[in-house]
């Protein structure tokens, strides 16, 4: 559709509207004119005993139409748009109306990215100290999955046999107790990496904290 041809069709319809909306005021107006004599009536017969005058009537009349023609014009004409009752004359939505043909192949460009906070804190990660040379070391393989059979997580410096938390305290003690110097021990998994919730990692973690053992995940 032409820009010339759509606001010809917008204008026509704005007009139509208002014609519509003052056919509607003065609609009110014979109503309440109409209500005003039927008051005026029914007050004369019932109240007055037909002693009042008939200008009294008529004025009677045209307040009650001009009363009425007044809040339909408020209904009509109120805030909201150029709608009949103050809606939108626009499309339901945003107002804007139907998009044209040009936009319907148009990516919708992407939302900005928000700004970090300037209070934010580079994460700081505590790395383990390296091994002195010379000192005694220790390496433990992690078992996960279908490997792990009776708690037994732990493979001590390549023996295949699997060991449990409790005996790999007992060979980390000992160890401790002979070797000259701290002794620094080397993870890794075997296979799948443990979640760090699991209860034998929370375990594993807890125990080099409290027994203060150099360890280094690889």
């Amino acid at each position: 559709m032409s820009p010339e041809l759509f606001a010809f069709t917008g204008a026509a319809d704005r007009v139509a509207v208002f014609a519509i909306k003052c056919l509607a005021v003065a609609g009110g107006f014979l109503i309440g004119y109409f209500l005003g004599g039927v008051i005026a009536w029914a007050l004369d017969r019932w109240v007055f005993a037909k002693k009042s005058p008939e200008a009294l009537k008529k004025v009677v009349s045209i307040v009650c139409g001009i009363a009425l023609a007044i809040l339909v014009a408020l209904i009509v004409f109120g805030e909201g748009g150029s709608g009949l009752f103050g809606g939108g004359g626009g499309t339901p939505g945003d107002g804007k109306g139907a998009p044209d043909s040009e936009d319907k192949g148009k990516t919708p460009p992407a939302p900005p990215t928000p700004p970090e906070p300037k209070d934010k804190q580079p994460k700081i990660e505590i790395k383990p100290p390296d091994p002195k040379p010379g000192s005694p070391e220790m390496r433990v393989v992690i078992r996960a999955g279908a490997d792990v059979k009776n708690g037994e997580f732990y493979e001590v410096d390549g023996d295949p046999n699997p060991k449990s938390l409790a005996t790999l305290k007992e060979i980390v003690d000992t160890r401790r107790k002979d070797e000259k110097g701290e002794l620094m021990i080397f993870f890794r998994f075997k296979s799948v990496p443990l979640p760090p919730g699991h209860a034998a990692m929370r375990e594993l973690d807890k125990w080099l904290k409290e027994a203060k053992i150099l360890h280094r995940f690889d």
